[in-house]
Order: C-alpha cells, then sequence, then structure tokens
C-alpha cells in the first residue's frame, strides 16, 4: 500500500499545469505557439499568485433539484418512475386481494393498450417478488385462456429479469407449487411450451440460487421432485394432450436434475423415459416426433452426469437421420439450434465415433439448393460447435477426406463467404465501425470451414482443388460477392498453405489470377485483391522466385494514382508495404518516384485513415531507398510532414503519426541529425498531445510513447533536458496497470485490438523508462525509488511481453544507481530489492526462454552491483542457484525420460547426429547460463560466496552417476570445472566420482559431456595430485582417442567449431599431466604433445598450453628436445607458426620468451623482424 500511494503522489508531482509564459516560449516548426486567450478561458489555468475567490455560499435546494434532473436524464424512458409508479403499485401489488389486477391483465389481453403494457414491465423491472407472485397465484385459480397467456408470458418476463435485481429466495419457493399445480390443471396444448418453458426457467433459477438450501434448511431443486415425477407421469400417461405436456417439458428441465441419480437410476426413471422416447421418435405423428427430438437431447445431456452415455449410440444415429429427413425449414432451424446445444456441451461421450455422421449431416443440409442463408448458417455453426468441443477429432477427420469430399466443403464455404452485403458504411474508412461493415454471420462462419480446409486438410489435395474451383466457378462469375469471397480465398490459402517452395506452380497460379483481379472495377474486390497481394507478400522466397512482386507494382501504382475509394486505396498502400519488405532499391527504383510523389498527394487527403497508411507506407520507401530519398525528398517530406501536423491539431493521432515519421526519417535516413532544439520542440508536441488525450485514446498513447521510444534511442540525443518532462508520461502509462493488479482486476471492458494497443504501449514505456536510466543516469537517479517497485511489481504480470520488458529494465536501473546515487545504504538495499526480485522471479517462471534471460540478466547485475552485495544478498543468490540447478536437472531427467535419451541412445548415434548433438550443445541454454552465472558470482563475490560452495558441490555431486542422462552428467561435470580451478581445496572428497565420471564420458563417447569431461580429466591432473598419478596413464590413452577422433572430425568437418574446441581442450589436458605428472609418463607422451601445437580456437586453453611450452624451452627439456636435439626443428616450427598467427594466443611473458626463442635459432622465415610486442598484441580468437 505505501508503495502505491508514493507512486501515486509522485505522478501527480510530475504534472503541473502549463504556464502561459512556458507555453509561449518555445514558438516554432514543430510546436504552434500556445493562445493566450485559450488559456486564459480555460478555468482549470489559474494564476497561482492571484488571489482565491471566495465561492457563494451553497443552495442544498437547488442542488437537490439539479441532481433530481441528472438521475430523470439518465432513466429508461420506456418505463415510468417515482410516485407515479408507487400509486400503480399500491393499486395492484400491496394489498392482498388478487382481482384489481387480474381485472388489469383481462384489460389489457382485450386492448393490448399500451399503457398497461410500459406498467407491467415497470412492476418487472422494480417490484419482481410482489408481481411474480401474485401472477402465480392468480394462474393457480385457472383464470380464462386469455388471461393464463399473458399471465405465462409475463412470470416469463420476471424470472430472468430479476437476475440482475434478485428475485427473494423465498419467493422462488412459493412459486413453485402455484406454477407446478397450473401445470397439471393445463389442457390447452397452445399454452403447454410457453408454461414448461417458464416452469423450466423457474427450476434453472432455483438452482443458480446456489446456497438457497444453507439459508432455508432445505435442499434446492432436488427436492422439487413433484416435478420431476409429474414429468415422467405425463410422459408414460395414455393421454396424448399429457405425453406432449411431459416431452416439452422434459426438454426444458435444467440439466442439473440430472444431480439426482438416486431418483433417475434407482428408482429406473431413466429407462422408463428412454424407452418411451423410443417410441415416440418412431411415431408416424410428426409433432410428438418432434417433441421426442428435443426430449431425447435433454435425455442425452442428463446421461453424463448420470454415467449412462450408452443411450447415445442408439439414439445419436437416429435424430440425425430425422435432421436428414428435413422438411419445413422452421421446424429444421429448431432442431439444428437443440442439436448445437448437444454439441457444444459434449465432452466426447455423446457423440463417441458419430463425429463423421454429424459432420456430413450438417454439409448435406449445407449444400442443398433449397436452403436459406439462416439455415446453412446453422448447419455451419453445429460443425463449429463440434471442432471447439473436439479439435483432435475434427482435425484428423479433415485431413482424410477426399478430392470429392473437399470440393463439397469448399463450395459450402465460398457459398456461405458470399453472404456479403455493400454496406454504405464499408466506404467511410474513418469510420471506426467500417472494418466489418457488410459481413454477415453466414460470412465469417464460412471463412471457419475454409479455415479448416486450409490448416487441417491435406494440402496436396485441397490446395490445387481449391484453385480449380476458384478459377472455374468463383472468377468468372458476373456477381461481384463470388469475385470477392475468391479472392479473400486466395487470402486464406497463401497464408495458411503457401510455406514450402514445392507449391511454386500452385503458388504461380494464385498469383497470376491475383494480378488479373487488380483489374476488377468493383472496390469490393479490388478491397480483397488487395488482402491477397498482402499474404502472397509474406511469402517471400516464393515471390522472389517467380519476381511476381514487380508485376505487382506495376499495377498497384495506378490504381494508387487513379482510384477514388479511400477504402481500397488505404489497403493498396498496406499491400505495398508488404511488397516493399520483399524488395531492394534495385527493383523499386524505376516506380520510387511515381510512388513517393503519389504518397506525398495522399498526405493531404480528406480521410485520416488513408493520410495515416500513406505516412507509414512513406517510411517504408524511404529506408529501401535512403540515398535516393535523401537527396530528393527528404526536405520536403520532413516540411510536408511539419505543416499537416501542426494543422491538424484537431486531428491528435494524425498529428501523432506525423511527429513519428519526422522522428523516424530523422533517425534512419537523415543519419541521426537531429537538433537539440528539434528534440525539445517535438518532446513538448507529444507532451500536449498526451495531455489533451482521453483515458480511452488508445491508439494516440502508443505512438506517443513510441516516439518518445525512439528519440531516447538517437544517440547523439542528449534526454537531459526533457527528462523531467517525459517521466509523468511513462509512469503514467504504467500506473493504471498497477492499480488494476493491486486491486486483484482485469481490464475486460477493452476489446482485443485495444488490449494489444495498451499492452505495446506499457511495454515501450518500460523500455523508455530503461533507455532513460541509461542515458541519463543522474538525473533519473531520483526516480528511481518509484520506477523500480513498478518494475518489479509488473514481474507478476500476465502479459509475457510487459513482463520481459520490467525484466530487460531492471539491470538498467542498477547502472543508473551506481552512476547517479550517492548514498551506499540506498545502492545497497535498492540492489538487494531487484536482485532478489529476478531471483524469486526466476524460481517462478515457467518460461524457459525468459528464464535464460533472467539469468543472463542476474550475470549483468553481478557484473554492476557486486560491491553492494550484503551477505543476506549472497545467500538468497547462492540459494537461487541450488534450486535453479535442481530444476534444470529436474526438467532434464523428465525430458529424458519422454524421448528415452540415455546411454544406449548415444551409442547408436551416427557422426552426423553427434555433430548436431554438440551444435545444440552450444546454444544458450539454461544450463550454460547457470555455468556463467556460477562464474560470474566466484569472479565477483568470490570471498562471500565461498561458505556456499559446498552446498552446492554436494547437491550437484549426486548427480555425477554413470546410469544418468549425457546432458546431465555435462551439467553436473561443468559446474565442478567452474569451481574446482578457483577453489581446488574442494577437489579432495569429490575427486573420485568426478574423474570416474568424466572417465566413463570420455570412454562410451558422451556427446554432451565430452568437452566438458576433457576439461575436467586437466583440471584433476592440474589438482589431483597423487591420487591422480595411479589414473594417470589411462587418462593419457583416454586422451589419444578423443585426439585420433577429433582428428578425423577436423578432416570431415574442418570449419566445425565444436570440434576445434574439443581438439584444443584434449591438447591442453594432456599438457597438464605432462608438466605435473612428469613423472608418470614417457618422453613420447611430450612429442605427441608438441605434435599437436599450436592450438588457435579456445583462448584460454591455447594460453595455457603455449605458456607450458614456452616454459620447457627455457629449461631446455630433455622430453621436449629429444636426448639428441631431434625434436628441435619441430619446436621451431610450433614457435614460428605461433608467432605468425594473426593473435599470438599467449601471455605477453610468453610472446617475448618465444620471440628471445626464435632470434637464438635462426630467422623465422616469413620475411620479417619479429618485433617484441606487449599485452595489447594478444586477443582472444
Amino acid at each position: 500500500m505505501a508503495s502505491t500511494s508514493s507512486s501515486g503522489s509522485t505522478q501527480k508531482s510530475f504534472s503541473p499545469p502549463v504556464s502561459p509564459s512556458s507555453a509561449a516560449s518555445t514558438q516554432n516548426s514543430f510546436s504552434p505557439p500556445a493562445s493566450p486567450t485559450s488559456l486564459q478561458e480555460d478555468g482549470s489555468l489559474r494564476d497561482p499568485f492571484v488571489p482565491e475567490i471566495k465561492e457563494p455560499p451553497r443552495n442544498y435546494l437547488t442542488e437537490r433539484v439539479r441532481k433530481r434532473k441528472r438521475l430523470e436524464e439518465f432513466q429508461d424512458k420506456s418505463l415510468i418512475h417515482g410516485f407515479e409508479l408507487q400509486e400503480h403499485a399500491a393499486r395492484l401489488l400491496e394489498s392482498n386481494d388478487l382481482s384489481s389486477l387480474q381485472e388489469a391483465i383481462d384489460e389489457y389481453a382485450k386492448t393490448m393498450k399500451e399503457r398497461f403494457k410500459i406498467v407491467f414491465k415497470s412492476f418487472t423491472r422494480f417490484y419482481p417478488n410482489a408481481f411474480s407472485f401474485k401472477l402465480a397465484k392468480i394462474l393457480e385459480l385457472h383464470p380464462p385462456l386469455q388471461i393464463r397467456t399473458e399471465i405465462v408470458a409475463l412470470i416469463h418476463e420476471v424470472l430472468p429479469e430479476g437476475v440482475n435485481n434478485p428475485l427473494n429466495s423465498s419467493i422462488l419457493i412459493e412459486l413453485k407449487i402455484p406454477l407446478l399445480h397450473s401445470l397439471m390443471l393445463e389442457s390447452e396444448e397452445i399454452l403447454f411450451r410457453s408454461l414448461c418453458e417458464t416452469v423450466g426457467l423457474l427450476a434453472d433459477r432455483l438452482y443458480r440460487v446456489g446456497n438457497l438450501a444453507a439459508n432455508l434448511n432445505q435442499s434446492s431443486l432436488a427436492c422439487w421432485e413433484e416435478l420431476l415425477e409429474y414429468s415422467i407421469t405425463s410422459i408414460c400417461g395414455e393421454s396424448e394432450s399429457e405425453n406432449k405436456k411431459g416431452l416439452i417439458l422434459l426438454a426444458e428441465l435444467p440439466l442439473d436434475v440430472a444431480l439426482n441419480k438416486e431418483f433417475w437410476l434407482s428408482r429406473g426413471n431413466f429407462e422408463l423415459v428412454f424407452g418411451n422416447i423410443l417410441e415416440f421418435i418412431y411415431s408416424t405423428d410428426q409433432e410428438i416426433k418432434g417433441l421426442a427430438y428435443n426430449a431425447s437431447i435433454s435425455l442425452m445431456l442428463f446421461s453424463k452426469d448420470l454415467q449412462r452415455t450408452d443411450i447415445c449410440d442408439f439414439l445419436v444415429p437416429v435424430l440425425l437421420n430425422i435432421v436428414d429427413q428435413h422438411g419445413e425449414e422452421e421446424i429444421l432451424m429448431s432442431r439444428l439450434k437443440r442439436l448445437g446445444d448437444l454439441v457444444s456441451l459434449d465432452d466426447g461421450s455423446i457423440f463417441k465415433s458419430k463425429h463423421d455422421v454429424l459432420f456430413w449431416c450438417m454439409i448435406r443440409i449445407a449444400e442443398a439448393t433449397d436452403a436459406s442463408e439462416q439455415l446453412r448458417s446453422e448447419a455451419v455453426y453445429v460443425i463449429k460447435e463440434l471442432d471447439t468441443a473436439n479439435v483432435n477429432v475434427m482435425e484428423c477427420m479433415i485431413k482424410i477426406i477426399s478430392e470429392y469430399e473437399v470440393r463439397r466443403i469448399f463450395a459450402v464455404a465460398m457459398n456461405m463467404f458470399s453472404y456479403v452485403i455493400d454496406d454504405p458504411l464499408w466506404y467511410d474508412v474513418d469510420s471506426r465501425d467500417c472494418k466489418d461493415a457488410g459481413l454477415t454471420e453466414s460470412f465469417h462462419r464460412g471463412q471457419f470451414l475454409l479455415d479448416c480446409l486450409s490448416i487441417d486438410g491435406n494440402e496436396r489435395v485441397f490446395v490445387p482443388t481449391a484453385i480449380g474451383m476458384i478459377t472455374m466457378k468463383y472468377l468468372p462469375s458476373i456477381d461481384w460477392q463470388l469475385r470477392h469471397a475468391a479472392m479473400l480465398a486466395f487470402a486464406t490459402i497463401a497464408q495458411n498453405n503457401f510455406k514450402e517452395m514445392n507449391i511454386i506452380q500452385n503458388f504461380e497460379q494464385v498469383a497470376i489470377l491475383v494480378l488479373k483481379s487488380l483489374d476488377d472495377q468493383n472496390n469490393r474486390v479490388l478491397w480483397a485483391t488487395m488482402h491477397a497481394i498482402r499474404r502472397l507478400s509474406e511469402c517471400k522466397k516464393l515471390l522472389l522466385r517467380a519476381q511476381f512482386q514487380m508485376k505487382f507494382f506495376e499495377k498497384l501504382v495506378p490504381i494508387i494514382k487513379s482510384n477514388s475509394c479511400a477504402r481500397v486505396l488505404s489497403y493498396a498502400l498496406i499491400a505495398l508495404r508488404s511488397l516493399v519488405k520483399t524488395c531492394d532499391f534495385d527493383k523499386i527504383s524505376h516506380f520510387g518516384e511515381q510512388i513517393i510523389t503519389s504518397l506525398l498527394l495522399l498526405l493531404k487527403h480528406e480521410k485520416q485513415k488513408l493520410q495515416i497508411e500513406a505516412i507509414d507506407t512513406l517510411k517504408s520507401f524511404a529506408v529501401l531507398m535512403a540515398e535516393n530519398f535523401r537527396k530528393n525528398y527528404y526536405d520536403t517530406t520532413i516540411e510536408a510532414l511539419r505543416v499537416i501536423a501542426f494543422s491538424s491539431l484537431h486531428k491528435p493521432v494524425l498529428c501523432a503519426k506525423c511527429l513519428e515519421c519526422i522522428v523516424h526519417l530523422i533517425r534512419k535516413v537523415g543519419r541521426d541529425n537531429f537538433k537539440e532544439q528539434e528534440v525539445v520542440q517535438v518532446v513538448e508536441s507529444l507532451i500536449l498531445l498526451e495531455r489533451q488525450s482521453s483515458n480511452e485514446d488508445y491508439l494516440l498513447k502508443c505512438i506517443v510513447i513510441k516516439v518518445l521510444d525512439q528519440i531516447c534511442q538517437f544517440p547523439r540525443v542528449s534526454i537531459d533536458k526533457f527528462i523531467k518532462d517525459i517521466m509523468p508520461m511513462l509512469i503514467g502509462s504504467i500506473q493504471p496497470l498497477i492499480d488494476l493488479m493491486d486491486n486483484k482486476l482485469s481490464d475486460d471492458s477493452l476489446n482485443d485490438e485495444n488490449k494489444k494497443l495498451v499492452e505495446l504501449t506499457r511495454v515501450r514505456a518500460c523500455n523508455t523508462l530503461a533507455y532513460c536510466a541509461i542515458r541519463s543516469s543522474i538525473n533519473f537517479s531520483p526516480h528511481i525509488s518509484t520506477v523500480a517497485p513498478m518494475f518489479i511489481r509488473l514481474l507478476g504480470c500476465s502479459s509475457f511481453q510487459i513482463r520481459k520488458a520490467s525484466i530487460l529494465g531492471l539491470p538498467k536501473l542498477l547502472l543508473s544507481l551506481k552512476v547517479g546515487d550517492k548514498s551506499n545504504d540506498t545502492k545497497r538495499d535498492m540492489t538487494f530489492v531487484i536482485v532478489q526480485s529476478l531471483i524469486v522471479t526466476l524460481m517462478l517462471g515457467d518460461d524457459r526462454d525468459l528464464s535464460v534471460t533472467i539469468l543472463r540478466l542476474l550475470v549483468r547485475c553481478f557484473q554492476i552491483s557486486s560491491s553492494f552485495f550484503s551477505n543476506e544478498l549472497v545467500k538468497v543468490i547462492a540459494d537461487g542457484i541450488n534450486d535453479a540447478v535442481k530444476e534444470i536437472i529436474k526438467f532434464e531427467m523428465e525430458k529424458a525420460q519422454e524421448v528415452g535419451v540415455l546411454e544406449d541412445v548415444f551409442e547408436s548415434l551416427t557422426t552426423d547426429e553427434l555433430i548436431e548433438s554438440r551444435n545444440d550443445n552450444q546454444l544458450f541454454s539454461s544450463s550454460q547460463e547457470v555455468i556463467h552465472l556460477i562464474a560470474t558470482m566466484i569472479d565477483t563475490s568470490r570471498d562471500q560466496f565461498l561458505v556456499h560452495v559446498d552446498d552446492l558441490m554436494s547437491n550437484v555431486v549426486g548427480f555425477l552417476a554413470d546410469d544418468n542422462p549425457d546432458r546431465i552428467i555435462a551439467f553436473a561435470i561443468s559446474i565442478f570445472n567452474v569451481i574446482l580451478p578457483l577453489f581446488p581445496d574442494k577437489l579432495t572428497p569429490y575427486f573420485d566420482r568426478y574423474r570416474s565420471i568424466s572417465y566413463l564420458a570420455l570412454t562410451k563417447d558422451y556427446p554432451c559431456s565430452l568437452l566438458h569431461a576433457t576439461r575436467a580429466v586437466g583440471i584433476c591432473a592440474m589438482f589431483g595430485g597423487h591420487k591422480f598419478k595411479d589414473s594417470a596413464n589411462a587418462c593419457i590413452l583416454i586422451l589419444y582417442n578423443v585426439l585420433d577422433k577429433e582428428l578425423g572430425q577436423l578432416v570431415l568437418l574442418y570449419n566445425n567449431e565444436n570440434v576445434k574446441t574439443l581438439w584444443d581442450t584434449a591438447v591442453a589436458a594432456l599438457g597438464k599431466i605432462c608438466e605435473f605428472h612428469r613423472d608418470c609418463i614417457t618422453p613420447e607422451v611430450v612429442q605427441k604433445w608438441l605434435r599437436c601445437l599450436p592450438l588457435k580456437h579456445n583462448y584460454n586453453e591455447a594460453r595455457y598450453a603455449h605458456g607450458l611450452l614456452s616454459k620447457l624451452i627455457q629449461r631446455s627439456d630433455e622430453h621436449l628436445y629429444g636426448s639428441n636435439k631431434e625434436n628441435l626443428p619441430n619446436v621451431v616450427s610450433v614457435v614460428k607458426r605461433i608467432l605468425s598467427g594473426p593473435d599470438r594466443l599467449g601471455s605477453e611473458e610468453t610472446i617475448n620468451q618465444m620471440i628471445y626463442f626464435i632470434d637464438q635459432h635462426g630467422e623465422i622465415g616469413i620475411g620479417m623482424r619479429i618485433r617484441t610486442v606487449g599485452a595489447s598484441g594478444t586477443k582472444s580468437p
């Protein structure tokens, strides 16, 4: 709570009102002069030095009148309110007499006067309890049919209305008996359905009460067995009228009645109902048959909870057969709606293996020539529900359909896809509703069917079939809706199916047809064609190979010049931008001048959407043809954008887009030539736009933050001058999310598009804050106390991108803190909080890529702020490393068990697979980052970390077991390889296991462990002392084997870095045995080692080996030179190659000693005198 309030107070302090003097002081081409008059007229901008004017005394009576008027303004005009409604309620509801209400209903039924309807509707809204109770009591008296009809309709309205204005639970109980009694008495079939629906609605309300049983010490609907028994009695009765009533009632009962298993199963009622329904389904009476259809669907839904889904095996085919018989469309529509409800609630136990039967039943209905749009749409909706409930089943079914079946489904999809209305709103490109204008529900269901075929179907069957049908049937049509559907179908195919080069022929077919469609005279078809071009342009390799982008340019440029439809023009520009991504300057240079000229003209268009698209397209072309644009169009474009920006202040989004484009062009084309005064002017304009925006201007806020983000990335721009002005804006972009998280709320009021904009704005705000922390460390440091808690709070955000942005920003805050804050206590405390939060996030995270990022950033944090680590923080870090190690090993264990990656698998791998495995091992995985983290921690906080090393090693040593998978062994060895060279005294208790597992990995050639095990042999040789002597010769033989294998690999794969690194490591390990265990080896080992030199690829190992060679030369080692110095020429040759290499891998002392050695043994032979070099002469390869 404290952090929230502090954040809030900080935010307020960043937003002082703009004074007229300061607003007017900066008049320039970027920022229009502020109007003093307008500022004075704004009552909120009062001069703080003018004495405050006292407010007049409050008139409470006037305020009450105003308040009542405001309430009346928002009242529902279709209802009556206040005293007028109370008069009617007193007359009709308050007394115990029922006659007055019955008379009113009778008069309404006879006259249908509007005033009665308004009164009853108002009762439904404001007096649901008294109104429903009286209605039920009147109904129980069985008044004339006309009154009963109106009463049932009114009760049916009250029950759902009471969901928002809850009916009293006792009233719900009181309604049970009169309604059931009325149902039993009812003999007029015309009233059966509405009365059963009302009773079913009451039953549903009783279940939804939830705590009814606890409050009234009764059970809820489980007690209403009278209703269930009556439904059974009616279904099983002799009277046809009662049978109908029972079937209707069963169909209207809520699913929760199935919870009463004792009633249905123990008493045999389920079987009884099932048997009777079967008889009714085969009845010749179509009405009874239809009612049985509805009741059987309810029975199947009940069967899930009753575990009697066996009845579905029989009922499903029967019901689908009834649907297949079609009949009247109205009846069929009703049956499909019921069937859709059944499908949506299926968990796989109802339809089981009959999904294909259901699917083709719906296709037959949808492809019927006499079917209406509504009927087809309902049939496809059932298929859509089937796909939602059983995704895998649907995918498998679509994947194996034949060409003939593809034709049938595609024909239905295209028919649905063509249900488009030429709505005038579609042409208004600036309207928010133009996007989906004219696109019917049937259209979207056609898109669903097409997606099913495109995504789940067999591409080799679907793609050529669809292209052929479009070519022959839909494109030649005079109906623009079919041509429109054809282009959108091509767009779908391009998006989902043109991913591989082996379909180049299909791609060319589609591209030719799309190209031809650009000649269509219908704007709706042209618009759809632009969508197809956009999707085709995403297939970059195919587009380049077929060279269609130039052909598209040739057609699009005239359209942009001459077409008058703003909607078509805007999407033509989007298509152009998509094509530009596949081109270079040489390919578009012919069109560049025409396009840019047209874009500059479109900047003046009256439609804002088109202007914005022109701006975005201009950015793409400017960057692609940067040199040409800079010479010929840069100044003109910048000036045009300035004019538009400040003549369009009433269009803030357009103004912001112009500023964005100006900044983008300066950065990408203008060679970062952003003058300081211009920067300040743009920032001031952005601040003005943001202040004028409302909370719902999501796009504007996103653009403003994007521009700030770009400005902060200019290397030559000093953000010190405006950082205090933009901080409130940046913090204000994130604070609402913090508030929602603190209150455990989510903003469900936003649609998907606005959610993306808000998320992007917050991500960019986090990034910009991080840039400010680095670029203006001193000026930013006062804000760290506000920003750091916000970033840490965002680590728990549900948005992955926001979490990632906050994670990436935290180390940058540490850098600002280190440079800008003078208090060591503050640095120590903030370092603790930031590092601890990252470690906690690492432990809680379930995204492995993000975990790798956190590990990498922790290394950066250690390098920046290790001097401020407390012992408590080091313990937190050590615990975090231990947990990370355990988590990685657990994950690797599970992975090994899943894929069977055990020792016997590695033995069967081919050479190519081994190399691929080693390449995979070189990627920045979480295990490698943990190793790096440990190494960095030891390097930066060695003394503090020392007390935790034993715990870490004791946790890891258990995984140095020969029955563990290769990757785990590699990980465990590599941890020891990092720790032991820095803490050699820790080797003794772990030596045997460490050496033996390394020996095993090398002997069995484990691909992941090979490099680490080789390095481990060298470490054992250096620090193993007498323990290593017994195994020295065995280790030499193993290293010989590694070198022989790697030599073969070097011949085959000379450029493979992994092989070269392993070679260097093995040679260095052999050298360590030569250095530390000379008494255990023969001279041949030293000479073998000499023949492997020089090393060129592993910097550290090369420095060691070359240093050892220098030592042996200095002491004229007999094993190195040979007894008669017969190896001297080889030594000279190796030293010459070391010195003639571009990097001269070795220490300064080593290199100088080698130079002296060569000077003593003749010229180098490379035509130059070797000069003495310093330490700077050596570098990593």
